[in-house]
């Protein structure tokens, strides 16, 4: 029974010496807005004094006195204001049932239901065309949490980064620093329609005009474990690139930023506390074989047709809308194509199931994959997607553009020197990921209770103090137990944890 349940049971074992049953007088048990009232409080006095005719206030009194628990589950009944009953619960009562939490039958720290199985959880996977933005963020505030929960309850759960790194966006953003880089020589040439314009781009342009070549190959000594090998620095003088032909030119460019930009990305997860356990890149799929491997697969199983030279995926079969193009006439695979190759290799790889957080423009996404999923003999539900909604910043009442080839937009980082990486994180993980999420800065920078995250940091500084001064009063902290706590063995089976079962903080 939890604590609402033995309240609830005395009161209406009370209310029925006056003839109310439970049809007659429903018992409602609430948090006082005010914590000086007590832990939980109940106006059954005040609903049922009518019908008896008698004051609320007297009939609260009456029913308070009859009331009976043991002093460690309730420790004081109170009376207040018109006829509210409101009860502190026995602190021996509440630890009795974190100790249940934690050391007890089915004690959260022995939960081991994922049995080993291999999963892999991929989320952010940005474009490399810029600094993480805020859409990354909550992906990676749910992706690190999950990957950690899986890991914590027995599963081998594997956090993935996805570089779309061969891309035609990656080549704009190339061309970009090259107009960028050319104005600043002394060269000005026209700036790429859609290209990116951000101050990101100019900043990168000024600073690799003061980089020879030597200093240029350095800059790509930072991507020194395994997962970034591809990583490296493009070959000779930068005043030099503007001269090749414009393909090496863009090229050479491409392959700077891209450097840039993942040192700037990989830096950014890691002040957010988001560890990747692979960081896996869209050119290897290309460069050996898995893709054109992934479209043999789909040949063979018949999900795939030619029509106006190009090749289509049968989508429709699977739930979609229409059928999708994964090689175009001109014989260049798509991102589809390359999409289904990755997570073929991911399952070839051996991860008995994958979820992936997608941003809100990829709904559309979701059948067609898990349709070449099946088309590759994937089983059903191998494929879980989760789409993140949109997070949409105001400040001072009005809301910040976040537009990447504006220039203007609320980066990780920005964010980060702002509210913090914890405040932020704690903001997101509020709200579900299907949800839409308004992130008022002005409410995350408030210290004050309108501030979600204020009573977690107060209750942190808290303990900690109260850890310093066990320490410094010769107490040695040790893993709670039975034996540490003999009274508990009075707690009631099947309590679970303080705050659950509305217990006071």
């Amino acid at each position: 029974m939890t604590i609402q349940d033995i309240i609830r049971t005395e009161l209406q074992r009370r209310l029925e010496e006056y003839g109310l049953f439970d049809e007659d007088a429903v018992v409602e048990l609430e948090k006082p807005r005010d914590p000086t009232h007590g832990d939980l409080s109940t106006n059954v006095a005040m609903t049922t004094a009518k019908r008896l005719g008698r004051k609320p206030r007297e009939l609260a009194g009456e029913l308070a006195a009859k009331l009976q628990f043991d002093k460690d589950v309730v420790a004081s009944v109170e009376i207040a204001g018109p006829g509210f009953i409101n009860f502190r619960i026995g602190r021996r009562h509440q630890v009795a049932q974190l100790l249940d939490l934690w050391c007890g039958e089915g004690a959260i720290q022995d939960i081991r239901v994922g049995g080993g199985r291999r999963i892999n959880v991929e989320f952010i996977s940005a474009n490399p065309t810029g600094p993480l933005n805020v859409v990354s963020a909550r992906a990676g505030a749910f992706g690190i949490t999950l990957v950690r929960l899986l890991n914590a309850i027995g599963y081998d759960a594997h956090a993935e980064y996805y570089v779309n790194d061969a891309g035609r966006q990656v080549h704009l953003l190339g061309r970009s620093l090259r107009a960028r880089f050319s104005e600043l020589s002394g060269r000005p040439e026209p700036f790429p329609e859609d290209g990116y314009k951000g101050q990101y781009v100019a900043r990168m342009a000024e600073e690799l005009l003061e980089l020879d070549s030597a200093a240029i190959q350095q800059q790509a000594g930072v991507f020194n474990d395994e997962s970034f090998q591809r990583v490296t620095a493009p070959e000779g003088d930068a005043r030099d690139w503007l001269d090749l032909p414009p393909d090496e030119s863009a090229r050479r460019f491409s392959k700077y930023a891209l450097m840039k930009i993942l040192t700037w990305q990989r830096q950014t997860c890691r002040r957010f506390g988001l560890r990747f356990n692979t960081w896996y890149f869209e050119s290897e799929l290309h460069e050996t074989g898995r893709v054109e491997r992934a479209l043999e697969q789909l040949r063979k199983s018949g999900a795939v047709y030619e029509l106006d030279g190009a090749l289509w995926f049968r989508s429709t079969d699977f739930g979609d809308e229409k059928d999708r193009v994964v090689v175009r006439s001109g014989g260049e695979p798509t991102y589809f194509l390359a999409d289904v190759a990755y997570h073929f290799h991911k399952y070839q790889r051996g991860f008995e199931h994958a979820i992936d957080f997608l941003g809100p423009d990829h709904h559309g996404h979701i059948p067609r994959m898990q349709g070449a999923m099946r088309a590759l003999g994937i089983p059903d539900g191998w494929l879980e997607v989760q789409i993140l909604q949109q997070v949409n910043f105001v400040e001072n009442g009005r809301p910040v553009d976040m537009s990447k080839r504006e220039g203007q937009f609320v980066t990780m980082d920005a964010l980060a020197d702002d509210v913090g990486t914890d405040v932020a994180k704690y903001i997101f993980l509020t709200r579900r990921p299907n949800s839409h999420l308004d992130f008022d800065l002005d409410l995350a920078r408030e210290q004050s209770n309108e501030n979600p995250v204020y009573y977690v940091k107060y209750a942190h500084a808290r303990i900690c103090a109260v850890l310093r001064k066990a320490e410094a009063g010769g107490w040695q902290l040790r893993n709670p137990s039975r034996r540490t706590w003999p009274g508990c063995s009075r707690t009631p089976s099947g309590t679970s944890c303080a705050r659950s079962s509305g217990c006071p903080r």
